[in-house]
């Protein structure tokens, strides 16, 4: 039976900071009471697998994975390809494969053109079918996954089913590509519901979606977790972290469409010219934050002390400065050295082990709760909504979980 049948229909007002910080409790990725393993997955013979069957709704809004060559030999969308190449797959006609329904966007689109408002678009398609489905599989392209990704993990607020981003590197009309392998498995884990959050599915790897980067342009491995070990790997075995994953909600599901858009990111570099921060401090009056990329565990150079003078400003002018490393793997702890305490004085916020795309797409959400102030926001920035971000004393470990492996037969 599907969700629906038991569950009513969604009517939960808009969240206020008291509800979400028991959000927070509710969907901490910190140590608990380990959860039994899942059933089983059994050994795959290249057509099927015996496993729980359900529905899954796959949303194709574009990406590699369904794009043809066109006369001029150009990789470019085609309109109901995926659709039919999904429909037409043996594989998800076999017993016990869950049951794929396809919705296509109107715009098929390349990632590198999204924005807040195809994020919105999303959601709203995830909450108008939440309680038909068992889980969601989102195809798109890889330019802006992260980013998608990271931005539905806190948009679908209380999110109870799985939602897999995935796509692909090579054309699934390429005799040679990695689209079939990627979307089977995303729609199969999709289905089994063992983790109730948002990922990311690439070559063999189920990673939490706001822990994950794009890590290489054209290799079939794509995404990494440079912080936190993934929910789920398969090989010949199906590998799941399941104490790592989060909790069912205890609330009700909503997805939240409204997001704000006036969050700056600033690379700091050798030689970098104090003034363009100034400019931004100065001429932006409508700047919500900042995101200073700063070297290592959280410095920034300091011989002439003008860029903290406009940290300095920033603050007092209500912007938020949220610092986080350009390292890929690590995070930023402010009271290690001197210029970093300094940072901290001037009220410039840790975003501690969390990525860029993950601390842009947080506090895209947060700034676009009415109830929430600056300070508040930067409070909630280092507590984990939706396992984000590690514990303080934990910044620098890789989060390899909490509790034993479960290891599934294929």
């Amino acid at each position: 039976a599907l969700a629906a049948s038991a569950r009513p229909p969604n009517r939960q007002p808009r969240l206020s900071r008291v509800a979400l910080a028991a959000l927070t409790a509710s969907r901490s990725s910190m140590p608990r009471e380990f959860r039994p393993a899942v059933d089983v997955m059994h050994r795959v013979d290249g057509l099927g697998v015996e496993q729980r069957s359900g529905s899954v709704l796959v949303l194709n809004t574009g990406g590699t994975m369904g794009m043809t060559r066109d006369k001029s030999g150009l990789l470019a969308p085609q309109k109901g390809f995926l659709t039919q190449k999904i429909n037409e797959m043996p594989e998800l006609k076999e017993t016990g494969m869950p049951t794929a329904v396809v919705l296509e966007f109107d715009l098929l689109q390349d990632s590198a053109d999204f924005d807040p408002s195809d994020w919105a678009l999303i959601a709203t398609k995830i909450e108008e079918n939440y309680y038909k489905y068992d889980g969601f599989v989102v195809v798109m392209g890889t330019d802006t996954m992260a980013y998608t990704a990271s931005a539905m993990s806190f948009m679908l607020e209380n999110l109870g089913k799985p939602v897999i981003f995935t796509g692909s590197q090579i054309p699934f009309s390429a005799v040679y590509n990695d689209a079939r392998g990627n979307l089977i498995m995303s729609i199969m884990l999709a289905a089994r519901g063992d983790f109730p959050e948002v990922g990311i599915f690439f070559d063999g790897h189920l990673l939490r979606a706001n822990r994950a980067i794009k890590q290489h342009s054209f290799s079939l491995d794509a995404f990494q977790s440079p912080n936190m070990a993934p929910l789920a790997t398969v090989g010949v075995n199906i590998e799941t972290n399941t104490n790592l994953g989060l909790p069912q909600p205890k609330g009700a599901f909503r997805a939240c469409k409204s997001l704000e858009a006036n969050i700056i990111v600033i690379r700091l570099i050798p030689g970098f010219l104090d003034e363009s921060v100034q400019a931004v401090v100065q001429d932006a009056p409508n700047c919500k934050a900042i995101v200073l990329e700063v070297y290592g565990t959280g410095n920034i150079p300091n011989k002439r002390r003008t860029l903290l003078k406009t940290l300095v400003k920033a603050h007092k002018r209500g912007i938020l400065v949220v610092a986080v490393t350009q390292c890929v793997t690590g995070s930023v702890v402010l009271d290690q050295y001197a210029v970093g305490e300094a940072m901290r004085q001037a009220g410039v916020v840790s975003a501690g082990d969390m990525t860029l795309e993950a601390t842009v797409t947080k506090l895209s959400y947060l700034f676009a709760k009415p109830s929430l102030t600056a300070a508040s926001i930067a409070t909630l920035l280092t507590v984990p909504l939706r396992g984000e971000v590690s514990p303080p004393e934990r910044f620098g470990e890789r989060v390899t979980g909490y509790g034993q492996l479960s290891k599934s037969r294929l």
